[in-house]
């Protein structure tokens, strides 16, 4: 994900509509931190929320829909200068939501590593009591492997390794130079070329894709997944390369998702249709040589307990 100004973009040129249903909509949101917050959707783009106590902000979202009653809010405030963003999953069917926070700059280690923390809470329903339930981690996607398509050019495998780990399948390097040599696009040459650099400069550290990742169960046909390319970067001698990951809601049934791309200064929404690769991928048995124990952008990964 090294030339993001490039592929993202790609990614998000073919993803499903944006959402307006929430347009006039208020929510009164309790999360487990402590934090109390009012969400008043002023339109289909617009809003205004506030901390319980503090005065409200008006700031622009983006909403894509999960299912009937799901939806994905995505907003970056302007008094964090884009270097935040808040990514609600509001559930209406269980009055549920999980707020997801990506934070740039905070990790010593790499000044392009972007810390993601989740956070589970409640929709307060006037006259209820507030639903003690709540999303929660899960391994059930543990052993899949979904081939996800963004654009008619553009599909990768998610292979869910374990809990908190996600892999890619090895890279074909010699089919990347091919492309390249036949490539008319300048950008594109220019994005497989960084490719190809990338892979020549981390070949020895970095053999293949292995990076934190959380899934959570939303409810029985929706999964939230989140991934953050941390190894990547630090294998780098350069440390110029990675940093990014992706937020999805992810409908398991259907095999369908929308949700964030990120790295370092660009966010962008987009959505995949995905098909399951039921015989495995090789990768699976690989030994990783990287230590999961010193990385810092997923830091609930360490208190998961299944």
């Amino acid at each position: 994900m090294g030339k993001a100004n490039l592929k993202f973009k790609t990614l998000a040129q073919y993803k499903a509509p944006f959402n307006y249903e929430l347009s006039g909509r208020h929510f009164h949101i309790f999360l487990d931190n402590g934090s109390e917050y009012s969400l008043i959707f002023l339109d289909g783009e617009n809003l205004q929320y506030a901390k319980k106590g503090e005065s409200y902000i008006w700031d622009y979202y983006e909403c894509m829909k999960g299912d009937d009653t799901t939806y994905f809010v995505h907003v970056r405030p302007l008094e964090f200068n884009g270097k935040v963003s808040y990514n609600w999953i509001i559930d209406t069917a269980q009055n549920l939501v999980t707020l997801v926070i990506t934070e740039e700059g905070v990790i010593p280690a790499a000044e392009r590593l972007i810390r993601v923390t989740p956070i589970f809470g409640a929709i307060k329903v006037p006259g209820r009591k507030l639903n003690e339930k709540r999303h929660f981690f899960t391994d059930r996607m543990v052993g899949k492997h979904i081939c996800w398509q963004y654009n008619p050019d553009f599909s990768i495998q998610h292979i869910y390794h374990k809990p908190t780990l996600y892999r890619l399948p090895l890279y074909d390097v010699e089919g990347i130079k091919k492309k390249h040599e036949a490539e008319t696009d300048p950008r594109e040459r220019e994005r497989r070329a960084a490719m190809l650099d990338r892979f020549e400069r981390t070949k020895d550290t970095y053999p293949f894709c292995e990076e934190p990742c959380f899934h959570i169960t939303i409810n029985e046909s929706l999964n939230l997944f989140c991934f953050v390319e941390e190894n990547e970067t630090l294998m780098d001698p350069l440390k110029a390369i990675g940093g990014g990951g992706l937020i999805l809601l992810q409908d398991i049934e259907r095999l369908t998702d929308v949700g964030v791309g990120f790295s370092l200064g660009e966010y962008y929404m987009l959505s995949a249709f995905g098909s399951e690769n039921e015989d495995g991928d090789e990768v699976d048995n690989l030994i990783a040589p990287y230590d999961q124990t010193k990385l810092e952008t997923i830091p609930c990964i360490y208190t998961i307990d299944l």
